[in-house]
């Protein structure tokens, strides 16, 4: 099967559209290196249930598991391009208030720190900012 080409059709304007009629054209992937990029940006869903009592463990320790409520992880990119799973964790704090910790997987040492508090009303629904930007370093 060789000789096959890559076809698509040619879009253009901003934002692009596909131009109406045209005819599929060879698409060309440049085998050039491309920069990396550092995410600046991540978002996760998650439910947290508001009848889960305040962990058994007072102080926060990524490494206990009866310090926190719950666990996430969102894979975010160093300005190398290596992937990093940062885990999130999410600690019951009273009715209705979590506190958010990230840490980088990749270096179990590290400290985690609180990075925001969500907090929610009676019905549920997020008071506190939803776009909190949230900060994580690598020890």
């Amino acid at each position: 099967m060789q000789g096959l080409q890559l076809t698509g059709y040619p879009a253009t304007g901003t934002p692009p559209t596909i131009q109406q009629g045209a005819n599929p054209t060879n698409i060309s992937i440049p085998n050039t290196l491309m920069a990396a990029k550092t995410t600046t940006t991540a978002s996760m869903q998650i439910n947290l249930n508001s009848s889960d009592s305040l962990p058994s463990v007072n102080a926060f320790d990524a490494s206990n598991a009866d310090s926190y409520n719950k666990k996430g992880s969102v894979t975010v990119f160093d300005s190398q391009g290596n992937a990093h799973d940062m885990s999130v964790y999410f600690v019951k704090t009273g009715d209705n208030n979590w506190d958010v910790y990230t840490l980088d997987s990749s270096d179990p040492t590290g400290t985690a720190n609180p990075a925001t508090t969500l907090v929610f009303n009676a019905n549920g629904v997020l008071t506190s900012d939803p776009t909190k930007d949230i900060t994580t370093r690598r020890n």
